[in-house]
């Protein structure tokens, strides 16, 4: 069977009220379930200490930018997010110099080891600000 590829399953931007923030609510389907940094030590039944994860190994997450573009496409707002883990995320961008007038796109590109996996892009205006 083959292992199904993490993706975004849904990226909304959220205007907050000053205008000046985004909030990028994301959800990402079938990201790696690792335990490797957890482990439970009983010393009084445990024969030998809990096997170490491999640092040389590389991490099955994947990086994640979230950008905001104006309409000419230019970022005017982005973050990195390394080795995302979480299924729901959300984070507040900051423009600034915003433009009520702008069309801008919030951008989420997924990649894993310089491989692109998925890229959401969805247009809006600061015009939407939540009441």
């Amino acid at each position: 069977m083959t292992e199904k590829l993490p993706r975004i399953a849904t990226f909304r931007p959220v205007v907050l009220p000053d205008r000046r923030r985004v909030m990028m609510e994301m959800v990402v389907d079938n990201l790696p379930t690792v335990f490797a940094n957890v482990s439970f030590s009983f010393p009084d039944m445990s024969p030998s200490p809990p096997e170490k994860p491999d640092p040389d190994a590389p991490s099955p997450y994947p990086d994640v930018v979230l950008s905001i573009l104006n309409s000419q496409r230019r970022e005017v707002a982005s973050l990195l997010i390394v080795e995302h883990k979480e299924p729901h995320t959300s984070l507040t961008l900051h423009l600034r110099a915003p433009n009520d007038n702008e069309q801008y796109i919030a951008r989420a590109e997924m990649t894993y080891q310089n491989n692109t996996l998925d890229v959401v892009e969805v247009p809006f205006t600061l015009q939407q600000a939540e009441r």
